[in-house]
């Protein structure tokens, strides 16, 4: 007997009927999304890299009929040259769970650089644990047959071959800079490269004279650096990071401090640049995968003389230098490698800021010995003042009001479990854990529905424009299954019996609620901005403040409603 066609069927109802031949389902694999940043940098951060691994394999999942996203995991910076990292343990653990079957990410290289480590979980222990393992871009599928690692570890070769042809580029550059030739396009205020050859630097004429001014006020006039700021800036001298953005656009966007500070001017009065000389290798970088940067050692710096012609004359660079060493020899700290004492004991650096300027708040010591925080533009800065707040009194309210969240996030999750311990609470799970379910089966059968359609219309059952029409339907009955699925998985979390509002959150309070003494690290922890005004008053903003809020809100309304009765 011929088989019977549907495609009358799609035609007169206009709506998808279940096929006549039963099919066998199609597994729909629960994914963890895995993301890893090697170090976590402002740069790194305005570019959103982490987010951009996310949403490239959200996309690669919305591309396939047989993967629904499960859960996301994400370990910043975090190295990946061992797997002892909170988001892939987490992963670990729900792979053990059962929570998870397929692991997604978006080279072999995030799920780890310790590539005998990250073969042996390919290899060994996700299929151990019938977990199918993806990586997007080296086109890796080990649920496809013939599916071969070696695909991702020529990847790893093309990489050291990259990294190795960019030392060869630094070698280049190490010639270059031997033969007094500039390489370097990111040149010191009050210089330019020359307009009719690239490899030359002159002076600035727009800046030029202020480095002069600089230097001369220095040397002649014994001004401080900070002095020398206030200067300029009550002239209108715009800072170099301003001007230097100026040049490309012609306009000082909002977003830009124009005004200079103390350590600028440090910094400008011991570039040999000035004086003719060139200065390379100050600094090294891998700027190929980690992007990490340090100070080389001085015998490692390559300095090459008389290749440009100076702005600052030489003997007024010398007399400058020579003053430089006076100060650093007349400092409390000459000589001693940073002993200790106040940096080790700033535990806020840059998060500690001037409520009323914006600048750090730096600890100095008076000559009575006292530690005291100031604002480092109290100098530089109109109207601003130094607003010394002693070390001690900063410490005790910054480590009062971490207690206090943690005290209240502590009082809020013990209220909510006793809540969710009830009987009404536990049935209300148990509805939620339902619903979850049937919604999951509903985008299994989707899937199967899906893929039956397709098997229409390359049987030419149906034709391209309905296999459009009904794909498009079916993808925004998709998306809608998807969207309840996230609302429906959060509400039903909240009833959980051992609810967690964040795991991060908690291991933070678990680790530190016990501790009586203010930490460099709990500082790291909890602190996110500290602003201090004038008679001592401080304002500590705290990186969880807005997650806090929303618990106390939320157990209220649980309160409210009668379920904490």
């Amino acid at each position: 007997m011929a088989r019977k066609s549907r495609k009358a069927d799609f035609v007169s109802t206009g709506r998808v009927e279940k096929p006549a031949i039963v099919t066998e389902e199609k597994m729909v694999f629960r994914a963890g999304l895995y993301a890893r940043l090697s170090l976590e940098s402002d740069a790194n951060k305005e570019r959103g890299t982490i987010e951009n691994q996310m949403e490239l394999l959200k996309k690669f999942v919305d591309g396939t009929n047989d993967i629904v996203v499960e859960r996301e995991y994400m370990d910043v910076s975090k190295t990946g040259t061992n797997f002892e990292r909170d988001g892939f343990e987490e992963m670990m653990r729900d792979i053990r769970d059962g929570r998870i079957n397929c692991v997604i990410v978006k080279d072999l290289s995030r799920l780890g650089r310790n590539y005998v480590e990250a073969g042996n979980y390919v290899e060994r222990v996700f299929p151990f644990f019938e977990v199918r393992f993806i990586a997007v871009t080296d086109g890796y599928d080990s649920s496809r047959e013939g599916a071969d690692l070696s695909v991702c570890m020529s990847n790893i070769f093309n990489e050291f071959y990259s990294r190795d042809l960019a030392k060869k580029i630094r070698a280049s550059y190490r010639s270059n800079w031997k033969k007094g030739s500039n390489v370097c396009g990111n040149l010191a205020y009050g210089l330019m490269s020359d307009p009719m050859d690239g490899h030359r630097i002159i002076a600035d004429p727009d800046t030029a004279p202020v480095v002069v001014r600089i230097f001369e006020l220095f040397v002649n006039e014994k001004k401080g650096y900070a002095q020398i700021a206030k200067i300029l800036n009550d002239d209108g001298v715009i800072g170099p990071k301003a001007y230097k953005h100026f040049k490309k656009t012609k306009e000082l966007p909002g977003n830009y401090n124009p005004e200079w500070r103390g350590g600028t001017v440090s910094r400008m009065l011991s570039n040999s640049y000035y004086a003719g000389d060139s200065r390379h290798n100050h600094h090294g970088s891998d700027r190929f995968a980690e992007k990490k940067q340090w100070e080389e050692p001085e015998e490692n710096w390559i300095i090459v003389e008389d290749t440009h012609e100076p702005i600052v004359p030489r003997v007024l660079y010398l007399k400058a230098q020579e003053r430089l060493k006076e100060i650093h020899k007349n400092s409390r700290n000459y000589g001693k490698k940073n002993e200790g004492e106040l940096s080790c004991r700033n535990f806020y650096k840059k998060k500690a800021v001037c409520g009323d300027c914006g600048a750090s708040m730096y600890l100095i010591k008076s000559t009575s010995g006292a530690a005291n925080f100031v604002c480092g533009g109290h100098l530089t800065k109109k109207g601003c003042s130094r607003k010394p707040i002693s070390e001690n009194a900063l410490n005790d309210e910054v480590l009062r009001v971490i207690r206090i969240h943690m005290n209240v996030y502590v009082d809020s999750m013990e209220m909510l479990k006793r809540i969710n311990r009830k009987a009404e609470s536990m049935k209300k799970y148990d509805v939620l854990t339902k619903e979850v379910r049937n919604l999951h089966r509903e985008l299994e059968k989707l899937a199967a529905h899906r893929q039956q359609l397709y098997e229409d219309y390359a049987e030419r059952l149906i034709d391209a424009g309905q296999y459009e029409a009904f794909a498009e339907k079916d993808a925004a009955a998709e998306a809608e299954l998807r969207k309840r699925i996230s609302e429906v998985t959060e509400y039903q979390r909240k009833y959980d019996r051992n609810y967690c509002a964040s795991r991060d959150w908690e291991a933070a309070i678990n680790k530190y609620r016990n501790i009586r003494h203010l930490t460099q690290k709990m500082v790291d922890a909890f602190v996110e901005k500290i602003e201090i005004f004038s008679a001592g008053k401080v304002t500590v903003h705290l990186i969880y403040d807005d997650m806090l809020e929303e618990l106390v809100a939320y157990t209220k309304e649980r309160e409210e409603a009668g379920d904490g009765e």
